[in-house]
């Protein structure tokens, strides 16, 4: 099987990563901008993908349906190519008609000053201690090579722990060949915004944030570590792009191979999709047992969905019938 680079799997698990400050995006709702006016120039120029029809890339949706509730479930993508526009129009369709857009984090509301302090608490050393005391000589040294290589300071990242500083040299690895600030989740954000639709959250900034920072000391070194070797040797970007096509293309039987990978390491399985996807589970149950007739729109990472533990089958033991669209 495939060997799957953590660090490309950090940005599809984790969206909060972009909303961390770890990224140059400015605001959610401009980066969302931006994407939306990509989607307008696409459109126009109708790109042939590969593996895409015309009618634009296919992708992950299924639908359920309960006492009068129809929820969409939307497998989203936190990277994209200058290809990846314009969706499959069945996107448009049922999104013009959605009462609720949800997403992993809702992003029109910011933290409040508590919650606020515990993330910053989670992404940085604040006992006077720098990120020189919590790992090796050498890894530090490797943090300081990638810092001075990307044209920053050797110390630039001594505020930060190990999971934050990984997170971090994720996102500057492929943000020059990739689209880190234009996912389908901002996208549909800006949508929502324009539309004066309501937005909410299936998890928090904090509770992704948590999963992260929650693995030991010596566990983040070891992970930053294979993210700085994968860097060093010039093959961070590989799957990036099998990816994406795999979106495009809507396959199934790739993504679940890639789910099932990351079970290879069970702690890390438990943690980023086991736990989060019931979370997200009970919350879409929520939905689907208001016994009103609304439409939920719900964009959460494509990872989150399939496998023995995915919100799919989860859905299905809880009695409910789900439809690939």
């Amino acid at each position: 099987m495939k060997k799957w680079r953590r660090s490309v799997l950090w940005l599809i698990l984790s969206v909060c990563i972009l909303v961390s400050g770890a990224c140059s995006m400015k605001s959610p709702q401009q980066a969302a901008s931006k994407a939306n006016n990509q989607e307008i120039e696409y459109a126009s120029n109708s790109p042939t993908m590969k593996g895409v029809t015309i009618d634009g890339a296919r992708g992950f949706m299924w639908e359920v349906k309960n006492n009068g509730t129809t929820v969409y479930l939307v497998g989203s993508i936190h990277l994209t190519d200058d290809n990846f526009y314009p969706l499959h129009s069945k996107y448009e369709k049922v999104f013009a008609e959605a009462d609720y857009l949800g997403l992993e984090i809702d992003f029109t509301k910011a933290p409040d000053e508590e919650q606020q302090k515990r993330i910053v608490d989670m992404m940085m050393y604040k006992d006077g201690t720098t990120l020189k005391d919590h790992v090796s000589k050498e890894t530090y040294a490797k943090v300081k090579e990638f810092l001075m290589k990307n044209g920053l300071e050797a110390n630039a990242y001594d505020a930060f722990k190990p999971w934050q500083v990984e997170g971090n040299i994720s996102v500057m690895s492929l943000k020059a060949d990739y689209n880190l600030e234009e996912g389908i989740d901002l996208y549909f954000l800006q949508k929502a915004l324009e539309r004066k639709i309501p937005v909410i959250g299936l998890e928090t900034q904090e509770s992704q944030m948590g999963a992260l920072a929650g693995f030991s000391k010596e566990r983040q070194e070891k992970s930053l570590n294979t993210t700085l070797d994968d860097y060093n040797s010039g093959v961070i970007n590989d799957p990036t792009d099998e990816l994406i096509e795999m979106w495009k293309k809507g396959d199934e039987q790739t993504l679940l191979k890639i789910t099932n990978s990351l079970y290879s390491d069970p702690e890390y399985g438990k943690a980023m999709l086991t736990d989060r996807n019931i979370g997200m589970a009970e919350k879409i149950e929520g939905y689907l047992n208001t016994n009103k007739e609304d439409e939920y729109f719900i964009v959460v990472g494509a990872l989150h969905y399939l496998g023995e533990y995915g919100i799919i089958e989860l859905l299905q033991d809880k009695g409910f019938t789900v439809f690939r669209k």
